[in-house]
């Protein structure tokens, strides 16, 4: 049995792995958001053994990270598969980064979530098996998309895809590691944390 879960696990990543094999050229990701307190790029900081936190590049320094650091090279993959939604949608894909070791550790970008709390934590780690699908807007913006108005009783999954830009910049605790970092926002409110300020999250080609 535990021969054939594990025959059945590698196959399944291998086939995920397969799916988003069309890989884009490689960029940055800055955070800005509207009143202008928030403007930086986005790093890889190590939270665990091969993860990674999507920490703010610079900004007010905090335990983990006391100084500014490089940002992080990112690539989005996607499929022959892959087609936008709707018209003015992005093709929807998994955002990637190769983790620096000997050899290089492909990593991709998954929601951490805790229950007790209204934001997930997006980590890097190896593999893609647990990748959560993002998009780009028209206008570079990082989303995540969805077709169900939750906002409705009872709900409503016939009004089509949805854009959702519901990123923060906040200061996050993760497996002992403290950052400023990127969170999402589980739902339409502004989350609990007080640290948290709301940003767009864009691309820029490199």
């Amino acid at each position: 049995m535990k021969k054939t879960t594990s025959l059945v696990a590698s196959l399944i990543a291998t086939a995920s792995a397969q799916y988003y094999n069309i890989t884009s050229p490689p960029f940055h990701l800055t955070v800005t958001s509207a009143d202008g307190t928030t403007n930086s790029t986005l790093s890889a900081c190590h939270t665990g053994a091969a993860l990674e936190s999507l920490c703010l590049s610079t900004g007010p320094p905090t335990t983990s990270k006391p100084d500014p650091i490089a940002a992080a090279l990112f690539a989005f993959n996607t499929s022959i598969y892959s087609q936008a939604p709707a018209p003015g949608l992005g093709a929807p894909g998994v955002l990637t980064y190769s983790l620096p070791s000997i050899p290089p550790i492909p990593s991709t970008l998954f929601f951490s979530y805790d229950p007790t709390t209204d934001i997930a934590l997006p980590i890097l780690g190896p593999g893609d098996e647990n990748a959560q699908q993002l998009a780009f807007a028209d206008d570079g913006r990082l989303s995540v998309q969805g077709y169900v108005d939750w906002s409705v009783s009872p709900p409503n999954g016939t009004g089509g895809v949805r854009e959702y830009f519901r990123w923060y910049a906040c200061v996050t605790y993760y497996s002992g590691y403290q950052y400023e970092a990127l969170a999402w926002g589980l739902g339409p409110g502004k989350p609990e944390n007080p640290s948290c300020v709301s940003v767009d999250v864009r691309r820029v080609f490199v």
